[in-house]
C-alpha cells in the first residue's frame, strides 16, 4: 500500500514569523489534509505500476489485461502471483526460460528440479504456501513443456506446531488390611498416588 511521501508540512515552508498566526495555522492544517491525500494517491499510482506492489485496485487492471478471473478464495498475494505468471508468458520456451519462470514464481532456491529429460521425465518439488499457486504452476508447466514430457509436481510444506497436549491418569498403590473381630493392632495404611507426572507418598487412614 502506498504511503504518504516524506516531506515537510506546509506550515514549515512559511517564514517563522507567519507560523505563529492562528489563521495561518488553521489554513495550513486544512490544506495539509488535502496534500497528504494527494501524496498517498501519487504513491498508489507508482505502486500499481508494478504487479508485485499492486493493491486491490491495481491488480484488477492487470487481471483484465491477461484475462484472469479471481475466485472467492484468492488472496491479494495469490492474485498477484497468478497475474505475474501470465504476464511473463511468452515463447519460445527453453530450459533456461523454464528456470527463469520458476525463479520468478517460486523464488530462487525455493524449488528442486530433477529428472531424466532423455527419457522425457521431469520432477519438480516446490514449497509454495499461497492458495492457488500450485494450480497455476501446474497450468504453466502443462503449457510450457513439450507434450512427450511427463512431469511430476510435488509441493512440500513444513509447519511448526506449538501447543499443549493434556492427559489425565491416576495410579494408586495401597496396602490391603483385613479387619475382623480379633484385630487389636494399630495400622497405618500408606500408598503412592501417581497423578500425571507427579509421584508423591500419602498416608490415608489409621486403623486401631
Amino acid at each position: 500500500m502506498a504511503e504518504t511521501m516524506d516531506r515537510k508540512k506546509l506550515i514549515d515552508y512559511l517564514p517563522p514569523i507567519m507560523q505563529n498566526f492562528t489563521e495561518i495555522k488553521q489554513i495550513t492544517k486544512v490544506e495539509q489534509t488535502e496534500v497528504n491525500s494527494l501524496d498517498f494517491e501519487i504513491g498508489r499510482v507508482l505502486d500499481n505500476a508494478f504487479i508485485e506492489d499492486c493493491d486491490e485496485y491495481g491488480i484488477k487492471k492487470y487481471e483484465k489485461l491477461v484475462g484472469v478471473t479471481p475466485t472467492a478464495q484468492d488472496t491479494l498475494e495469490s492474485r498477484k502471483s497468478r497475474v505475474l505468471i501470465r504476464w511473463n508468458d511468452f515463447i519460445p520456451y527453453s530450459y533456461r526460460v523454464l528456470i527463469r519462470k520458476l525463479n520468478i514464481f517460486c523464488g530462487v532456491n525455493n524449488y528442486d528440479i530433477s529428472g531424466d529429460l532423455k527419457n522425457y521425465e521431469l520432477f519438480i518439488s516446490t514449497h509454495l504456501s499461497i492458495v492457488g499457486q500450485t494450480t497455476e504452476l501446474e497450468k504453466m508447466l502443462d503449457k510450457m513443456l513439450p507434450v512427450p514430457i511427463v512431469f511430476t509436481l510435488f509441493n512440500d510444506l513444513e509447519y511448526e506446531l506449538i501447543g499443549y497436549a493434556h492427559s489425565h491418569g491416576v495410579t494408586v498403590e495401597t496396602k490391603a488390611i483385613t479387619i475382623n473381630s480379633e484385630t487389636n493392632t494399630q495400622e497405618t495404611v500408606e500408598g503412592i498416588i501417581t497423578h500425571s507426572d507427579i509421584v508423591s507418598p500419602h498416608k490415608f487412614i489409621t486403623i486401631s
